[in-house]
């Protein structure tokens, strides 16, 4: 599976078009410019990538708390999923 920031990093410059240059880290949402319905947007596409959004009420949020929330939720998501297989 690909990273969750290498997701992210695509789809911020395949879609946004943000420049690959603006993209780090440390660069917020805010600081990218993405007003709340870019942010929707973007947690749509990313949970039809992973099956796991981003936190609504963050704004302030940098790439690399966003990687990191994804992750621990996928995480969470693929663990939930397996033992539904497992009980079953």
């Amino acid at each position: 599976m690909e990273p969750v920031y290498d997701v992210m990093a695509r789809l911020l410059t395949g879609h946004f078009g943000v420049p690959e240059e603006q993209i780090r880290p440390d660069a917020t949402f805010e600081s990218l410019e993405f007003d709340s319905l870019a942010r929707l947007e973007l947690a749509t596409l990313l949970e039809d990538d992973l099956g796991v959004g981003l936190p609504e009420d963050r704004p302030d949020m940098t790439l690399a708390e966003a990687a990191e929330h994804l992750t621990i939720a996928v995480g969470a998501e693929k663990a939930t999923e397996a033992l539904r297989k497992a009980v079953r």
